[in-house]
This record gives C-alpha cells, sequence and structure tokens, in this order.
C-alpha cells in the first residue's frame, strides 16, 4: 500500500470535522462506532477489526489515519491470546465531540441485525427453559403430596 490519496488528505491539521467526514469511509466510521458504543469508549485493536470487518491488513492503517486526525488514542496494550499484544484505543475527547456532533451515528447502526436475532432465539429458549421448570416443580409438589391435582393443573394453565 502506497502513501495516502490525495482524496484521503484533507488540506489542514489537525483537519475540521467537515473535511473528516468528507475523507471518513465506511472502514473509519465503523472504528469510531464501535468505540463510541463501547462502555469506555475504548476496544482494542482484535475487538475493532472483528466487529468492524475491516480486514487485518488494513485496520492499522484505518487507526493511525483517525489517531493522526486526533479522534483516537493508544492507551494500552492487552494480550488477546493470539501471539502479539493488541493495542487499545479510546476515543480522545475530540472523537468523543465529533462522533456526538459529526458522525451522526443513529441507533440502528450500533446494533447489527445478528444481535436482535440472537436475542430473540436467547429469549425463546429462556421462555422454553421456564416452561419445562415450572412444570417440573408443579410435579415435584403434587408427588410430594404438597398440592391437589387440580391445584397443579391450574398453575400450569396460567
Amino acid at each position: 500500500m502506497g502513501d495516502a490519496t490525495e482524496q484521503d488528505s484533507p488540506s489542514e491539521f489537525p483537519p475540521s470535522f467537515e473535511e473528516m467526514r468528507d475523507h471518513l469511509g465506511e472502514a473509519r466510521r465503523n472504528i469510531l462506532t464501535l468505540l463510541f458504543a463501547a462502555d469506555n469508549r475504548a476496544m482494542n485493536t482484535s475487538e475493532l477489526r472483528e466487529r468492524s470487518n475491516v480486514p487485518s491488513g488494513s485496520i492499522r492503517h484505518h487507526t493511525s489515519r483517525l489517531e493522526n486526525w486526533e479522534l483516537i488514542e493508544e492507551i494500552d496494550r492487552v494480550y488477546t491470546g493470539r501471539g502479539a499484544r493488541a493495542i487499545v484505543w479510546k476515543l480522545t475527547d475530540r472523537g468523543e465531540e465529533f462522533c456526538s456532533d459529526g458522525l451522526d451515528v443513529s441507533a440502528s447502526s450500533l446494533v447489527r441485525p445478528e444481535d436482535f436475532e440472537e436475542v430473540q432465539e436467547e429469549v425463546a429458549e429462556l421462555r422454553d427453559d421456564v416452561e419445562n421448570i415450572k412444570e417440573a416443580m408443579v410435579h415435584i409438589a403434587v408427588e410430594a403430596g404438597g398440592v391437589r391435582e387440580e391445584t397443579a393443573q391450574d398453575w400450569l394453565d396460567e
């Protein structure tokens, strides 16, 4: 990969929010969106790469550009179990401001459709588990002689 292209290089440093929006691109937008949505506004490079769908060969280029724009900063390095330690990136105050005012992050961009589908499946499984537990408890209560059959059936019908 060569040097940054003219399209990728805003004219002033640090660039204005407007210039950054014009040169942001999907990969950098995804990285900023993930950091903005993170509880502590920080994530390591491995997490960012996996969740933003940025290829491993490109993630460093994009994080370097965002760092040069003073939107993110390296705050730590952590072992992720895959060899080298991953850089932990955090939004700077300027990055917070850009994401709040200039990124136009919608709530829908913070939640992936797969996340919603997974939650729906988990809720359905939990409901099934609750029903199974309820039936088992009622059965045990009847067998132990603490509940009449009619009362147990009423409980199960609720």
